[in-house]
């Protein structure tokens, strides 16, 4: 049986192609998601602009020209770019020359969908420079007309206190595993998309982070 992630490839992806020699990969491509935790403080971390990771979801950056949309997987080796299928064709929707960040995941009906939440250009400006709440204000200029059951849509960022309350509350069309934050520079050498370890919820109303205790030398 297929993977959760080939699955989804194989709905989303249509023909590779070589990476034109036009395009600086670097200035498309986002970080992964990394595979450790890291704790939430809440003095340092609170306004943090951060997301909700669907389960089984990757990162997956989609890339428009004035005719087609591209996808392209932060963690692959490769130089392939993807021609996507029909269903998942964004120029009318993003706009032309955009390169936008999001998950693909799979919905509780087996429903692949991009949830975009971050972009590095919109409509030919390249916006890399701005910080990750302002380029996740023009994911949602672009998007938040776009219905939820749409094969592309805005996916709900917060900072990251807010993003604690969702993690346990809100009831999504998918799993939620954990939080992750949003590139905060996306132009880093090695850059990696932090997961975050969600707070308790230990009574209503009241959020503590995980108190982590380092066991006692033997």
């Amino acid at each position: 049986m297929a993977s959760p992630s080939t699955s989804q490839r194989h709905d989303i992806c249509g023909i590779p192609i070589d990476l034109c020699v036009e395009i600086d990969r670097s200035k498309i491509n986002y970080g992964a998601l990394q595979k450790v935790f890291v704790q939430h403080c809440a003095a340092s971390d609170a306004s943090k602009m951060s997301t909700l990771v669907p389960r089984d979801g990757e990162i997956i950056t989609l890339i428009t020209t004035e005719t087609d949309t591209f996808a392209l997987f932060p963690h692959d080796t490769s130089s392939n770019l993807f021609f996507t299928r029909p269903a998942f064709a964004a120029q009318h929707v993003l706009g032309t020359d955009s390169v936008v960040h999001g998950w693909l995941y799979r919905n509780r009906r087996a429903r692949s969908h991009v949830a975009i939440f971050d972009a590095s250009r919109v409509n030919g400006e390249d916006v890399r420079k701005l910080d990750a709440l302002q380029r996740h204000i023009l994911v949602h200029q672009c998007l938040h007309a776009q219905p939820a059951n749409s094969r592309i849509h805005y996916h709900w960022s917060g900072h990251e206190a807010q993003c604690m309350r969702p993690f346990h509350k809100l009831k999504m069309d998918f799993d939620v595993v954990c939080i992750a934050r949003l590139m905060q520079d996306m132009d880093a050498a090695q850059p990696c998309v932090e997961r975050v370890l969600p707070c308790l919820l230990v009574a209503p109303g009241d959020l503590r982070a995980p108190r982590i205790v380092v066991p006692p030398p033997r």
